[in-house]
């Protein structure tokens, strides 16, 4: 298994939790969020759980989908 480097575990940590605050405050299921950004349920799982990269056009999806700007699902 390739190593990982420390920055990008943060950037997945932090991405994982900007998308999971985000999908909660709209009141959305994984399932539901993941329908309308027609992305894999399982998918949109383990960007929650930081187990995946992100390509842009995935972050685009992510951000269309709950109403945030790209940046602020990378801020820390």
């Amino acid at each position: 298994m390739p190593r990982v480097a420390a920055s990008e575990r943060r950037l997945r940590r932090v991405l994982a939790a900007n998308v999971r605050r985000a999908r909660l405050a709209a009141k959305l299921s994984v399932q539901e969020a993941a329908s309308r950004a027609e992305l894999h349920w399982r998918h949109w799982q383990k960007v929650e759980a930081g187990e995946v990269n992100v390509t842009l056009r995935t972050l685009g999806r992510l951000s269309d989908t709950l109403g945030v700007e790209s940046s602020k699902l990378l801020a820390e």
